[in-house]
C-alpha cells in the first residue's frame, strides 16, 4: 500500500541518517582512515551488511557524511542572513556579519572542521571523482549567493572598493577562511609558539583583514 511504502521510506531515511551521524561522530573523534565500516555498524547498532547496503564503500560513506553535516548546519547559520537587520545593512556591514558567521562556525563546529581538513586529504589520496562530490560542493556553495550579493551591494553603495570580479573575490575569500579554519582546527596547536595568539583570535583577525582589503580605496590589480 501507499502508506506502507511511505513508512518503509521513512525507516530507510532514519536508518541512513543514524549511520551517517554515527560515522561522522567517529570520523570527527578520530580520522576517516582509522575508522572501519565494522566500527560504524557496531556503534550504529546494526551490521556491516546493512551499512554496505546504504553506502557501497567507506569513501561514499565519508562523502555522504560531509554532505549530511553541511545540510544539518547550513540552515542554522545561513538563516541569520535573512533577517531585516542584515538586509538593511550596507555591503561592508553585510560582509562583516558573514565573517562573524565564519568565526561562529569555527567556535561551534571545531571537530567538524578538523574532519574536513582530513577529508580533503582523503579525497586526494583515493582520487574521488568530481561527479561524486557534486552534492558536497553544492552544500558548500550555499553561502555563495549571500557573499556575492553583499559584494555587489558594497560596490554599488561605496562601502566596498575592489577591482577583482565578484566571483574571483568570493572564491578567494571563502578559500582563505575555510582553509585557515580547517588547518587551525586540525594542527593549530602543533608548536609552542602557536599558543601566543588564540586560534579563535586568529580567525577573527583574518576576517577583519579581508574586510579591510575589500574596503581599500587604492587601485587594486
Amino acid at each position: 500500500t501507499m502508506s506502507g511504502s511511505i513508512t518503509r521510506e521513512r525507516q530507510r531515511a532514519c536508518r541512513s541518517e543514524q549511520i551517517l551521524a554515527t560515522a561522522l561522530d567517529l570520523f570527527c573523534k578520530r580520522t576517516i582512515e582509522d575508522v572501519s565500516i565494522e566500527e560504524v555498524a557496531k556503534h550504529a547498532g546494526t551490521g556491516p551488511t546493512t551499512v554496505y547496503r546504504y553506502f557501497s564503500t567507506k569513501a561514499e560513506l565519508a562523502v555522504s557524511s560531509a554532505v549530511f553535516y553541511w545540510k544539518t548546519i547550513s540552515g542554522k547559520y545561513v538563516k541569520k542572513l535573512d533577517s531585516p537587520t542584515y538586509q538593511e545593512a550596507d555591503g561592508r556591514a553585510q560582509m562583516e556579519q558573514i565573517m562573524d558567521i565564519f568565526q561562529e562556525l569555527f567556535e561551534t563546529e571545531f571537530s567538524f572542521l578538523k574532519f574536513l581538513y582530513e577529508f580533503d586529504s582523503f579525497i586526494m589520496k583515493y582520487h574521488i571523482p568530481w561527479d561524486r562530490l557534486e552534492e558536497y560542493e553544492a552544500q558548500i556553495l550555499d553561502l555563495k549567493q549571500y557573499v556575492t550579493r553583499a559584494l555587489e551591494k558594497g560596490l554599488a553603495d561605496g562601502s566596498l572598493c575592489f577591482s577583482w570580479s565578484v566571483d574571483e573575490t568570493y572564491f578567494t575569500l571563502s578559500h582563505i577562511m575555510l582553509s585557515l579554519m580547517q588547518k587551525l582546527a586540525a594542527v593549530g596547536r602543533l608548536l609552542p609558539s602557536d599558543e601566543r595568539v588564540s586560534l579563535f583570535r586568529q580567525v577573527k583577525i583574518a576576517g577583519e583583514l579581508l574586510i579591510l582589503g575589500l574596503s581599500n580605496t587604492q587601485r587594486q590589480s
